[in-house]
């Protein structure tokens, strides 16, 4: 999918239920929305994004930007919202959650999207859509999950990076995308990736 946003990057081609980028890229100011050990919205979900204990330090949630989130408003993060719409439900999309968490200080931004779908095989369509738009430098890593992929992008004007991990688990699909200056580690979003399947 191709999102808007500060990072203006195109990271996949194609329209599955993970979003190429997170929906909102843009770091809130020290005064913003980012609040310490914030409750993230309810939602059978929520338990497959990251806790407040598994963030880097510094990074806290963004209320405002996390929640459940329905077909059409993934969908709407493609710049063929239409046919990403009718993607999504092919796929057998059900529901989705967004996590967003920045660290004022640093700038550093941390947003999370987990896609549940009716079957495993529908998740793996997917997933494989994704995967096979995704573009920037391919990292070596371990499997998360049943699949995964890790790529890393420089963010524009060279203000740093962005490290993606796509995976997938039984039904279940995420993206974990990790941006950083002037460097982003991808061990950091790998690890993560890592603690999130652990719970699926």
């Amino acid at each position: 999918m191709r999102l808007p946003g500060v990072l203006l990057l195109v990271l996949l081609a194609g329209c599955g239920g993970s979003p190429a980028r997170p929906p909102s890229t843009t770091t809130p100011s020290p005064s913003a929305v980012a609040v310490p050990d914030i409750v993230l919205p309810a939602d059978p979900l929520r338990d497959l994004v990251p806790r407040t204990a598994d963030l880097p330090p510094g990074m806290v949630a963004i209320l405002a930007g996390s929640g459940p989130r329905d077909a059409a408003a993934i969908a709407a993060y493609s710049a063929d919202p239409k046919a990403a719409g009718a993607l999504l439900r092919t796929h057998g999309f059900r529901s989705a959650y967004v996590a967003q968490y920045a660290d004022p200080a640093t700038g550093r931004s941390l947003s999370v999207v987990v896609s549940r779908f009716g079957t495993a095989s529908g998740a793996a369509a997917d997933l494989g859509a994704d995967l096979a738009g995704s573009s920037g430098e391919r990292i070596t890593a371990e499997t998360v999950g049943d699949r995964s992929d890790v790529r890393r992008q420089p963010l524009p004007g060279g203000k740093g990076q962005l490290v993606t991990v796509r995976f997938g688990k039984g039904a279940t699909t995420w993206l974990v995308a990790y941006g950083a200056s002037p460097t982003a580690d991808p061990t950091v979003a790998v690890d993560l990736a890592r603690v999130l399947a652990g719970r699926a």
